[in-house]
């Protein structure tokens, strides 16, 4: 089932939907302290994600899926909104710095390719942040849109990442509880989020995955060991080892 533009709205204006964008926000916010002069795209539903982030960062674009979102409310964001067609979006190579995809609604059999136009629009190093449903995390019922989006295992994201050219960085489990009618005063709900994290990570409501543009990675989607290949040339200087240079400096 795929998540309805008014049902998006009216959640994130209920108390359950107020608390559950700010404990997703904060998580957010830890992994992105600052984009400062930097682009960002945001892909889905995130106004709510990208709203603290509007007065430092340099642009801020919003691209719905035209089978997704038939309305564009950006008025307080100050941010470029577009209707995107299928999985295509119509930006230039290496246009960002950022990319959020939040409520993107994305079948799994079209995963792959929305990712290699991510990886396709990011600059080199730019970042990627998904937040999605975790397939693993269904018995948590109530938790609005995510509770009826399509869901994605923790193996299948990185899997897909890995397989489009990223190189994953975080792996995080958010929501650990059905926090409907739950007030956001309530502290002790961060203090549980935090401590599930780590006590229960797989079994979560929704993760947040984290992965980053490296044009040179290994096919595991770990960083490429630095190799030293051996410089023929006519400088001597050039075939000595760098002890030898340093001593030679």
């Amino acid at each position: 089932m795929r998540a309805d533009p008014h049902k998006l709205d009216v959640f994130y204006k209920s108390p359950s939907g107020i608390l559950l964008s700010d404990i997703l926000s904060r998580k957010l916010n830890s992994r992105w302290h600052d984009l400062s002069g930097q682009d960002v795209l945001g892909y889905g539903f995130c106004e709510k994600y990208l709203s603290s982030y509007k007065k430092t960062a340099n642009r801020i674009i919003l691209a719905l899926p035209k089978v997704n979102l038939n309305r564009v409310d950006s008025g307080d964001m100050h941010a470029t909104s577009c209707i995107t067609e299928d999985l295509y979006l119509p930006f230039s190579d290496s246009r960002f710095d950022k990319i959020l995809c939040v409520h993107s609604n994305v079948d799994p059999s079209n995963f792959d390719l929305l990712l290699k136009e991510f990886w396709r629009v990011l600059r080199p190093e730019g970042q990627i942040i998904i937040i999605a449903s975790n397939s693993s995390g269904g018995w948590i019922k109530n938790m609005g849109p995510f509770s009826e989006e399509i869901s994605f295992s923790r193996k299948e994201l990185k899997n897909s990442l890995v397989n489009s050219g990223f190189q994953t960085t975080n792996l995080t489990g958010i929501i650990h509880l059905p926090y409907r009618n739950l007030s956001i005063k309530n502290r002790f709900l961060y203090i549980y989020e935090n401590l599930s994290e780590i006590i229960f990570p797989y079994f979560s409501r929704v993760v947040l995955v984290e992965a980053i543009k490296r044009l040179y990675a290994e096919p595991n989607g770990t960083p490429e060991s630095i190799r030293i290949n051996t410089i023929i040339s006519s400088n001597p200087l050039a075939n000595k080892t760098l002890t030898e240079q340093r001593e030679y400096d």
